[in-house]
């Protein structure tokens, strides 16, 4: 009730600007998933361990705006490597097929010559997408109280959306495409860990007839998350900022971009600086450099190898209570016990790009889209990112939060009847 208006319009004068529906023939989700697993006794004694996972989407939700005309390609001569697809200019609902006025305050009524626009989104199925995961394991216990283990797991997902927002409407604006989110393409999922490494070594000591000491220390290694390289505004005109993916220019290319001049801090940045610095930038970063003369992938760069290793200590008291045993246990845990050593082990790294969010890093920040016309003569314009105040120069920089900081728990607990 406190969204109502004072004086709630009578049925059927008005309509919202933003519309949700469901295809006639809509399917809830749907997955089949299988998996296969093997334990294999090996000489001296260690255990080999390899799983398998597939999962495949049989009916999958997208979203998409079905109220967009049809775009058109860029094809700009002076500007030939990217021809991706663009809609009108989106001021007074250009881009829409139906269009609202708005003939009195609170009231939005459809008309073909309306200055509004009108967001419809209609959810439907696909049933495009995969994942696919291979774990190895090593395993070995000793006699003397030792044991050891170490595993690896790959990870490869490809998905059309990564299911972010709570709502159809964010199923729809939040995937990063080259053509506009009504054409979303196959690409990496960003939920997933691509690779991980993960060692332990423990020995436990049971002595003095009530006594158990236990220490372990648990490494693990992985490439913590994945991003995508889009432009900090709505370089397509789809009506969605910052969800195009990026063209990642040539060398050449590079030389043959417009940048604007721009004052940071008092020094002038023309586009000649500009050029040198996205040069510059491009060679530092390794999905850049080693993707140039393509289109930047959805999710396809990944944050730096981080390790990270914790220490478990434990200390038990038991005492037998007939035929069971009770204990009292006490443990500390010491998480990313590195970073205690040394300040600079055990961090994580986060994309400087200021756009950074659900997934985007935004280098590049387009100056003139709206004067881009399909097949025109005008070229697009772009200024370089900041971060910090400063001209941006490298992707990473220090996550200075408790992620990457040492961690001590304390934990006691009692045990019966074990």
């Amino acid at each position: 009730g406190f969204y109502r208006p004072a004086s709630p319009p009578a049925p059927g004068s008005t309509m919202t600007n933003s519309v949700t529906a469901f295809a006639p023939d809509f399917k809830m989700p749907r997955t089949w998933k299988s998996s296969l697993a093997v334990d294999i006794k090996m000489p001296w004694g260690v255990i080999g361990t390899v799983e398998a996972i597939y999962n495949r989407d049989v009916k999958v939700i997208y979203s998409k705006n079905i109220n967009l005309v049809n775009p058109s390609p860029l094809s700009v001569a002076a500007y030939p490597w990217d021809n991706r697809m663009i809609y009108p200019v989106t001021a007074n609902g250009a881009n829409n097929i139906n269009r609202l006025s708005n003939p009195s305050p609170g009231v939005l009524v459809p008309s073909a010559s309306g200055t509004q626009s009108l967001t419809m989104i209609m959810s439907g199925n696909e049933k495009k997408g995969h994942y696919a995961s291979l774990a190895i394991k090593l395993e070995k216990p000793f006699k003397n109280g030792f044991a050891a283990s170490v595993a690896y797991t790959k990870t490869v997902a490809n998905n059309l959306f990564d299911g972010l927002g709570d709502q159809p409407f964010n199923l729809w604006s939040l995937v990063q495409t080259v053509n506009g989110a009504n054409t979303p393409q196959l690409s990496h999922a960003v939920y997933t860990v691509p690779d991980r490494v993960i060692g332990t070594l423990s020995y436990r000591k049971e002595y003095l007839k009530h006594l158990v000491t236990t220490i372990a220390l648990v490494y693990q290694g992985s490439i913590d998350y994945r991003f995508s390289y889009v432009y900090g505004a709505d370089f397509n005109r789809d009506g969605v900022n910052g969800n195009d993916l990026i063209w990642i220019p040539t060398a050449a290319q590079v030389q043959q971009m417009t940048f604007v001049s721009h004052n940071q801090n008092g020094i002038i940045y023309d586009q000649a600086a500009q050029r040198t610095l996205f040069e510059n930038y491009v060679q530092q970063d390794k999905y850049l450099r080693t993707h140039r003369g393509q289109y930047a992938e959805r999710n396809g760069a990944q944050s730096p190898w981080r390790n990270q290793l914790n220490v478990k200590f434990m200390q038990d008291l038991f005492v037998m209570a007939g035929k069971t045993r009770n204990t009292l246990q006490f443990t500390v845990d010491i998480i990313n016990a590195g970073n205690l050593i040394n300040r600079s082990w055990g961090k994580g790294k986060q994309a400087n790009a200021a756009a950074f969010f659900a997934g985007n890093a935004s280098i590049l920040l387009p100056q003139n889209q709206t004067a881009l016309v399909p097949g025109g003569a005008v070229v697009p314009t772009f200024k370089l990112q900041t971060d910090r105040g400063q001209m941006i120069t490298r992707t990473f920089r220090d996550d200075v939060s408790t992620f990457s900081t040492y961690a001590i728990q304390l934990g006691l607990r009692y045990i019966f009847n074990n």
